[in-house]
């Protein structure tokens, strides 16, 4: 077998499963208003005696400063058919713009926690702040499972984001790699 040479700025690649998520806030005080994030590093962290998650965000973005404040997010899980939907939020900062007017966002809020979930979303996860670990620039929070809810195939449905112009989903079990993704 023959392997190539990945550089160790790269070496994530190798292990980031790409789930990608939509992390959902509300801002608390002045900049009031709900906001959406494209967030690709979050897993599971435990699931006794309920599921616990990570998820790394920027400290600068508008989204963890909402949570951060709020306590409070939801993963929302976007299907393979929002794939333009997370370009358009991944590509402008909520402080610069109400994201759900400017991209004419459908959507529903949480039943446990005040955001806004996208319609059409494979799933969601609402939770509560359990920690935030901050180091340098990367904020890892920690967030505990207040309600979920997804549709009956999510695992068929959701988007996946490994870098730039690389995407795929799960097809029939096995997974299909795609560039450049159209649904």
């Amino acid at each position: 077998m023959d392997y190539e040479e990945i550089s160790i700025q790269d070496a994530y690649r190798l292990q980031n499963a790409g789930g990608l998520v939509l992390v959902c806030t509300k801002a608390v005080g002045e900049a009031e208003g709900y906001d959406l994030a494209p967030v690709a590093w979050c897993c599971p962290l435990d699931y006794s005696p309920q599921s616990r998650f990570i998820c790394v965000l920027d400290t600068s973005h508008r989204t963890f400063e909402d949570l951060r404040a709020s306590g409070e997010f939801i993963l929302a899980l976007p299907s393979y058919a929002q794939k333009r939907l997370v370009e358009q939020c991944g590509s402008v900062s909520g402080r610069d713009a109400d994201k759900y007017a400017r991209f004419e966002i459908p959507s529903f809020r949480g039943e446990k926690v005040d955001a806004l979930i996208p319609y059409g979303v494979a799933g969601w996860v609402e939770c509560k702040v359990s920690g935030i670990h901050v180091e340098g620039t990367s904020g890892v929070v920690y967030g505990d499972a207040l309600a979920a809810k997804a549709a009956k195939d999510f695992w068929e449905m959701r988007l996946h984001y490994v870098t730039e112009g690389i995407w795929f989903r799960p097809w029939g079990g096995a997974l299909g790699v795609k560039k450049g993704l159209k649904p």
